[in-house]
């Protein structure tokens, strides 16, 4: 009776399961200040990990299927820090990044394994 319980349990848990994350590459996405889009694949995800402004006067603005993701932010006179990292996207959306200046966002993109 408790092997059929364990297996029945084992077998609920592979129909419910979401996958692995396996490390496919990084990339590091530059922006303008008028925005710049990108799509992630089906079957991976993202993981942003920073966000890096050409001016310490800048705010970053992110889009996620065109629903605006505020991060937040912390101004001081020297640099620009978001606190809001980090922040995960799943695949087949589509991101815009943008600011007031141009920049460059630090993403590890993972494969999604069954």
């Amino acid at each position: 009776m408790k092997i059929v319980t364990f297996i029945s349990l084992f077998l609920c848990g592979l129909s419910f399961s979401q996958g692995n994350l396996q490390f496919n590459q990084v990339l590091n996405l530059s922006f303008t200040g008028g925005g710049s889009n990108y799509l992630i694949p089906v079957g991976k995800v993202w993981k942003l990990e920073n966000v890096g402004m050409s001016s310490y006067s800048s705010f970053f603005t992110l889009s996620v299927a065109g629903q605006q993701v505020f991060l937040k932010n912390t101004h001081t006179s020297y640099t620009t820090e978001f606190n809001s990292f980090p922040y995960w996207i799943n695949g087949g959306q589509n991101v815009g990044f943008s600011g007031t200046h141009s920049g460059v966002v630090s993403i590890i993109e993972f494969n999604v394994v069954p």
